[in-house]
Formats: structure tokens, C-alpha cells, sequence
């Protein structure tokens, strides 16, 4: 595990490299005390090491966690590709904060869930990849549960550049779309994958 000093010190330089947002957040500065979920990968497949960095929001007035993605560029500098607010739903306890990951195949994972509080237990995982130089929402995945009524369960997974999902164990089939993650909205989540 990298000392603190090391990590605080490479995400200071991934903000001051900063020169361009996709999504212009409203401060350029990433307080590191917001920071809640930090992954390298190389996304572009360029040999660069990119990053992406969860953050709360500095009102933590009905807004939730934004997603920060940085490409390195050829001069091994980070630059700021992309930045989604309100991307990510994020309570104040565990089992409520989001987290990255990267599929086995190296795309980003961002997982937001609820699995503390009340009744309604719920993860979702929104898998993305880069794909014609624009990162986009590859895959959806959605699971809930009642820990009332246990006969409820729903478990959703679609890939969305086949359109191919499963819903409770069945296969269904939708266009196939890449929706680009910074037109990504509640109202793209397919069907098949909403609580009724």
C-alpha cells in the first residue's frame, strides 16, 4: 500500500494538470477530503496510466458523488477528460458508499448501493468503457432485494453495446446503444432493469 503523502501527492498533480473539462465542475480544485474512491487503468489502451477518482460534492445539498476521469497524455502528464456530477448516490455509511473497480477486462466500474437502510436493499453497477475517443456506458447492471418480503428479488445485467440482458434469469433483447457517460441520466436506464 502506498504511504498517504504518496497518494495525496499524485492526486494534488492530477488536479494541478487540469486544463480542460468535458463537463466544467464549478471548482478545479479536488479537496481530498471529498475523495471517495480513487482506480488506475488504461482505458484508452495508449500505454498510459489513466485514473478516475470519485468525489462528493462540496454542498452535499441534493447532489451526488462526480466522476473524475484523467488520460495520461504523451508527456506522462495527466489530463481531466471527463467530469460527470451527480453520477453516483452516496450515503454517510458503509454498506451506502460508492466504489470503483475494473472488469477483467480493464473498463471502469462505478458502484453505487444501499445495504443499510430501510426495507429497499439495492446495488448498481454501471460498467464503462472508451470507445470511439468518448468514454460510454457499457453495461448496466441493477440488483434489489426487500428484507421484508423475501420473495421479492430483482436481478437485472444488460450489455448495453449488444443490447443482450438478463432479468430474473430470463434473456431479453433492446437495441443496442452506447450512450455516451456524459449524456448518461436515470431516464437511460433500460426498462427491464427499473423496480416496477
Amino acid at each position: 500500500m502506498k504511504p498517504l503523502y504518496k497518494i495525496t501527492a499524485m492526486l494534488s498533480l492530477l488536479v494541478l494538470s487540469t486544463n480542460s473539462f468535458a463537463t466544467t465542475p464549478t471548482d478545479q480544485y479536488i479537496d481530498p477530503a471529498k475523495i471517495v474512491g480513487f482506480i488506475a487503468g488504461d482505458w484508452n489502451n495508449d500505454g498510459g496510466k489513466d485514473h478516475a477518482i470519485l468525489v462528493s460534492p462540496n454542498n452535499n445539498f441534493d447532489e451526488d458523488v462526480g466522476l473524475y476521469l484523467f488520460l495520461e497524455d504523451n508527456r506522462n502528464t495527466p489530463q481531466l477528460a471527463l467530469f460527470k456530477p451527480n453520477l453516483a448516490w452516496s450515503g454517510s455509511m458503509w454498506g451506502n458508499i460508492p466504489s470503483l473497480a475494473l472488469t477483467a477486462g480493464g473498463s471502469l466500474q462505478v458502484l453505487s448501493q444501499n445495504q443499510a437502510i430501510g426495507r429497499n436493499r439495492w446495488s448498481q453497477i454501471l460498467t464503462i468503457a472508451y470507445r470511439n475517443k468518448a468514454f460510454v456506458v457499457a453495461g448496466y447492471t441493477y440488483e434489489s432485494r426487500d428484507t421484508l418480503d423475501l420473495s421479492y428479488k430483482l436481478d437485472c445485467d444488460v450489455n448495453l453495446l449488444t443490447g443482450k440482458g438478463v432479468k430474473n434469469k430470463k434473456p431479453f433483447k433492446n437495441k443496442a446503444q452506447a450512450i455516451k457517460l456524459v449524456d448518461w441520466t436515470e431516464k437511460s436506464i433500460p426498462k427491464q432493469c427499473q423496480e416496477e
